[in-house]
């Protein structure tokens, strides 16, 4: 069983290249799941300081249209 894994993780001698790309792979998906969200927090801010700008230029609301 032990001999089976271990021929296995070895790859026939490629085995460090392999898992080595593997591990390489897995930490650029965190990097950009990481980014991601950190740019769509910084968007997000950056509409609401726009929406908050903006309100006092804003017409009122003045419920919906053509109910008179």
């Amino acid at each position: 069983m032990t001999d089976t894994l271990s021929r296995w993780l070895s790859m026939g001698g490629y085995g460090f290249y392999v898992w080595s790309a593997y591990g390489a792979l897995v930490l650029a998906i965190a990097a950009e799941l990481f980014l991601l969200r950190a740019r769509r927090r910084a968007a997000i801010d950056r509409a609401q300081a726009l929406d908050d700008a903006f309100a006092d230029s804003r017409p009122p609301d003045d419920g919906p249209k053509g109910s008179s």
